[in-house]
């Protein structure tokens, strides 16, 4: 007798937590705010709204060499200026001279840094806080635009 109990109550116990994990990740769904996609990288920025917090992921991955397998996640949390802020500091790396220093944008788990590559594109390095390997990737104005949605 007590063997089909502890079964009907396993049973019911495993129906319902995983019905409440299924309504608790529909909650918080990801929106692609824009990405960009070449044979040598693929970068993207996707967000999500979690107890009213704009959570982001800078997501970039360097094609460039295959035999590397140089790819980053950068999520942060930022308001809608904040992220205006983020966008206008990269932009501005665009306009940089070659012998200026990198600006630094400090994230929750590292620090993104900004400089001038030639033609007005812009080099994005990432370096996750206590890690000394650098994660980087390139964009033009346009590209940038399209990742941040402008």
């Amino acid at each position: 007798m007590k063997k089909p109990l502890i079964a009907l109550i396993a049973i019911f116990a495993c129906t319902f937590s995983y019905a409440q994990n299924n309504q608790s990740s529909s909650e918080y769904s990801i929106e692609t705010v824009g990405k960009v996609s070449s044979l040598y990288k693929y970068i993207e920025l996707s967000k999500q709204v979690i107890n009213e917090e704009n959570i982001y992921n800078l997501k970039y991955h360097n094609l460039e060499f295959p035999q590397m397998n140089d790819m980053t996640n950068v999520r942060f949390k930022a308001t809608d200026e904040e992220l205006d802020n983020i966008y206008n500091t990269i932009l501005m790396g665009s306009k940089m001279k070659k012998n200026d220093p990198i600006r630094y944008i400090n994230l929750d788990r590292g620090k993104l840094g900004v400089t001038r590559l030639t033609s007005g594109q812009v080099k994005i390095l990432y370096t996750a806080s206590g890690s000394n390997e650098v994660k980087w990737t390139w964009l033009s104005k346009g590209q940038l635009k399209k990742v941040f949605g402008k």
